[in-house]
């Protein structure tokens, strides 16, 4: 945390206090002035008078010969489109005292008479003058987040910014505290920079920079994020326009900000709790509470016992109030007529008997249990609130519940536990098997998501734990955030995020940004139409969805907008966990021309490679049949090319020493392969062959197949076999390309 003086601390906190004692909570900007002063933000001279008697001409002259006069109103808004604000040039004092009562006859016109705005006072200031040109005017807001806390943006400000934002660009968001360096790269990654730089005026960054870090600060010491405990919470802020001059000077010419008292609205940010989460993952024993006997009938309490059991999770508790057995593939399991006849502590608890008695059982497992999964859903006579009300009352503290609503835990068997798996989808509807490579934990808030994620890794098996925690009542995102990140068999990190509870988000940023491991979100309910329908308030001009993507990308989330890309990033970051990237330059070999232009056009991070000497004489000699172009490194080898030619190539470019990664786009119909499910099997099919030179090759290397249901066996082959393989060769380079600009962005 960035701290600012005490001094300054001491005199804002002196501005809040007299605009409260007044019965205000929104600030004067004469006020935001004094507060922008403290900073060391340039603002204009001015005066503020309450009746035309207190117009002295001694007084006036600091303010030069334009003013600016602005009418003082903590009821009125928007003061310009009525007549609120005047730039008088050359002013004479008769002519200013003439001015202000006509001004607030015009300002009050607007209003019924009955309903008529309190007008305080008169502003004048001294007259700013710059070009309004792009650039020359700029906003800094600030608003204070529900989910992730103080938020700070900067954008086009003026008179157009409402339509600037809404047409154009959104805000540029940040989450605070800034160091002075971190606020110049956020800078310098603004479009306007371009504008600075080719005009020769990089000092107009270190002026933007500058006052981006000391509004930060600010906002972030008046907010929930405090490391102090602020008497006050500024709940919103705009500077608008902040402008620089001819003479290069930077001045916050307008302002407006509300605030509270910390007491009145001061959310308690909420705390990591991590303790007995491994008893989701690694139980003793497990306890399945309503279980049928009725095989007549589905039950998903019984499939999950099932489930358990053929996993070898063969310490189970079978619960139904009916008593009698079961029998799960010849073990006979006795049913217990209640959870208080299980004669020893249950580890991990699984409830799918009906929600409305789920308080009433939680109860009983005080100092008998240690965790729980609430299956379940809510049925609609019950609200959630309702619901948390009453677990509140008898929860347990020491006990951890995951969910209601969810489908619970999948977690591989090791060598600290036999696993878990409570997905309640029979095995021959959902394969989950772990591999050698499952180094994957996937978090999501539904249950659905990851049966689809699961079913499409079911191949690559890279999923080592697949954890639905539905509605999270106790178990957050963040607490399995910040349990995985310290579980060495887990790589890599992956959320599917519907909501984020208050202060939720402050959190999961903060964990994120501490994480040695990638993580990789999808975030439904996405509000880009609303975030961009800007107003000129700061609160307006900022979407919950672009707080989330600004939080990310400041945090090195690798943040997905659409859910194929989503299971793609997933994909090519986990099989390629142990190869990391040297460089950006990629060679590709492709069998259709098509693809070589479609990958092009893909590239951001990755550049073609320059192909050694050697390499290009060892390409001409594969090349017999002389119709391969060898001025680029994303090679069409034509269909002609059979398996081992097509192979050979790939192998020549990957021993390349300027070549950091390979691309291999396949459309597997040509005669020429061994593609179909006959002979996709066979140790010379290139299907077999790439896989041994990806374990051959420390290199990072993706596959294309563009095929239909026919050639499923052939990219099965290679799935299983460790390789990163995708439907369409956009797929295939933008996963690659994402891949390496993370672990180079990240050196």
């Amino acid at each position: 945390m960035v701290k600012m003086e005490e001094h300054v601390l001491r005199e804002v906190d002196r501005i809040f206090y007299q605009a409260y004692r007044e019965g205000r909570t929104a600030l004067y900007e004469f006020e935001i002035y004094e507060i922008l002063s403290q900073l060391g933000i340039e603002t204009p001279n001015y005066v503020v008078v309450t009746a035309t008697e207190e117009l002295h001409e001694d007084t006036l002259k600091g303010l030069g010969q334009d003013i600016v006069i602005k009418i003082v109103s903590s009821q009125i808004a928007h003061k310009q489109k009525i007549g609120g604000v005047k730039i008088v040039r050359g002013w004479e004092l008769s002519e200013l005292k003439k001015l202000l009562p006509e001004m607030k006859r015009e300002v009050l016109s607007h209003f019924d008479q009955r309903d008529q705005p309190k007008i305080e006072g008169f502003l004048l200031a001294e007259f700013i003058g710059y070009t309004p040109s792009l650039g020359n005017e700029t906003m800094i807001g600030y608003r204070e987040d529900a989910e992730f806390g103080p938020v700070v943006l900067v954008t086009k400000g003026g008179d157009d910014a409402e339509f600037f934002a809404q047409h154009y660009d959104a805000a540029n968001l940040i989450l605070p505290p800034l160091t002075a360096e971190q606020a110049w790269t956020f800078v310098n990654q603004l479009k306007i920079v371009r504008k600075f730089r080719d005009q020769k005026k990089a000092g107009n960054i270190n002026l933007l920079a500058d006052a981006l870090a000391k509004v930060a600060n600010l906002a972030c010491s008046y907010s929930s994020a405090s490391a102090s405990d602020p008497k006050y919470l500024l709940r919103s802020l705009d500077i608008n326009p902040l402008v620089i001059t001819e003479e290069g000077r930077l001045v916050a010419i307008d302002g407006f900000a509300e605030f509270s008292p910390s007491e009145v609205s001061r959310d308690v940010p909420p705390t990591l709790k991590t303790n007995d989460l491994e008893m989701f993952f690694r139980p003793q024993n497990v306890a399945v509470i309503g279980v049928s006997t009725d095989l007549s009938r589905p039950n998903m309490a019984r499939e999950i016992a099932i489930l358990l059991h053929s996993i070898g999770q063969t310490d189970l508790y079978l619960v139904n109030q009916r008593g009698g057995s079961l029998e799960l593939n010849g073990q006979s399991y006795q049913l217990y007529q209640s959870f208080q006849e299980i004669p020893e502590t249950v580890d991990l608890v699984v409830y799918v008997a009906p929600i409305a008695s789920t308080a009433q059982f939680v109860e009983e497992l005080r100092s008998r249990a240690r965790a729980v999964i609430v299956i379940s859903g809510l049925p609609a006579k019950l609200s959630y609130s309702q619901f948390v009300e009453e677990m509140d009352k008898v929860k347990p503290q020491e006990l951890r519940v995951l969910g209601p609503n969810c489908m619970g835990v999948y977690f591989a068997p090791d060598q600290a536990g036999k696993g878990v798996n409570t997905l309640f989808i029979e095995a021959k509807r959902l394969e989950l098997k772990p591999s050698e490579r499952s180094n994957t934990a996937l978090l999501t808030q539904s249950g659905a998501l990851s049966l689809t994620a699961a079913d499409k890794m079911k191949n690559s098996r890279i999923f080592k734990t697949i954890v639905s925690f539905g509605n999270k009542y106790d178990v957050q995102i963040t607490d399995l955030l910040a349990y995985f990140a310290q579980d060495p068999e887990i790589e890599l990190i992956t959320l599917y995020i519907e909501g984020l509870s208050p202060g939720e988000g402050r959190l999961f940023w903060k964990l994120a940004q501490e994480s040695t491991k990638p993580i990789i979100a999808y975030k439904s309910g996405k509000t880009e139409a609303g975030a961009k329908a800007a107003a000129s308030h700061t609160a307006a001009m900022s979407g919950d969805y672009a707080v989330f993507r600004a939080a990310c990308k400041q945090a090195g989330v690798i943040l997905a907008d659409q859910l194929e890309d989503y299971y793609d990033y997933m994909k090519v970051f986990s099989l390629l966990s142990k190869e990391r990237p040297q460089g950006n330059r990629v060679a590709a070999v492709f069998n259709a021309g098509f693809e070589s232009t479609i990958a092009a056009d893909e590239l951001v991070h990755l550049r073609p490679a320059t192909l050694e000497k050697d390499t290009i004489k060892k390409l001409e000699e594969i090349d017999v049949h002389g119709l391969v172009d060898l001025s680029t490194a994303l090679l069409d080898v034509t269909p002609m090319a059979n398996d081992q030619i097509f192979v050979d190539y790939v192998e020549t470019l990957l021993q390349d020493d300027n070549v950091d990664c390979v691309v291999v786009g396949i459309v597997p119909h040509s005669n020429a392969l061994k593609s179909t499910p006959d002979l996709c099997h066979d140790p010379d099919s290139m299907a077999s062959l790439l896989i041994e030179l990806n374990r051959k090759y420390n290199k990072p290397m993706v596959v294309s197949v563009n095929g239909g249901r026919t050639y499923d066996d052939f990219v099965a082959v290679m799935e299983k076999g460790g390789l990163a393989v995708f439907s369409t060769i956009r797929a295939a380079v933008s996963a690659l390309d994402t891949f390496v600009g993370y672990h180079l962005n990240l050196k």
